[in-house]
């Protein structure tokens, strides 16, 4: 459990893409909630936030959603990094 915690953070978006292969319908499940297509929420955060996605998903199978203090704060935790790679990358083109 460690090692996948560990490759979550060196590449959230192959961690993603393997949960999306392997098992799409538990995926799917923590995304039906809202009012967009069950595709759309999950693309888009492999796109723009991929670590907070995986956070919401690990919150939601482990601490019963992000309602709870534990699971919003492994959301936060994933935004918190998300927003540091964003800033990284927009650093490293104004170089």
């Amino acid at each position: 459990m460690c090692l996948l915690a560990a490759i979550g953070l060196l590449a959230p978006r192959l961690v993603l893409v393997l949960m999306w292969f392997i098992n799409s319908s538990f995926l799917m499940q923590l995304f039906s909630g809202g009012g967009v297509p069950n595709p759309v929420l999950p693309v888009l955060g492999l796109l723009f936030l991929p670590t907070t996605t995986l956070g919401f998903c690990w919150a939601v199978a482990s601490f019963r959603g992000a309602s709870s203090f534990s699971g919003l704060l492994v959301v936060l935790i994933g935004l918190i990094i998300d927003c540091g790679l964003i800033d990284n990358v927009r650093g490293a083109v104004c170089r």
